[in-house]
């Protein structure tokens, strides 16, 4: 799909960027692109993560924000190691793409 791929790109260029991208799909079993951009090859560092979330219901609101940023620890030491980020305090902002 050509939307995937626009995705798909976005995530690749923004990769060489101090940006990390949870994602969370709520719901059902297929989530398409979400669950193949955890996996790209070809950036500088992974810059994202997806998180399955088939029953929102049974998961805690610290597990649903703690789970999709388990990765973000590596992420920031290798975004570091590699000139991404610059060494010191370092600020989370997150912003939720879609809210229900």
């Amino acid at each position: 799909m050509p939307r995937n791929r626009e995705i798909e790109a976005r995530i690749l260029g923004s990769a060489s960027r101090p940006i990390f991208w949870p994602f969370v799909g709520i719901g059902g079993r297929n989530h398409g692109v979400l669950e193949k951009l955890d996996h790209l090859s070809g950036r500088i560092v992974d810059n994202c993560i997806f998180f399955a979330l088939d029953d929102r219901h049974g998961v805690s609101e610290g597990e649903l924000y703690d789970h999709p940023l388990n990765e973000f620890p590596s992420w920031l030491n290798e975004a570091r190691r590699k000139g991404l980020l610059a060494r010191g305090p370092t600020r989370l902002f997150l912003h939720p793409l879609a809210t229900h």
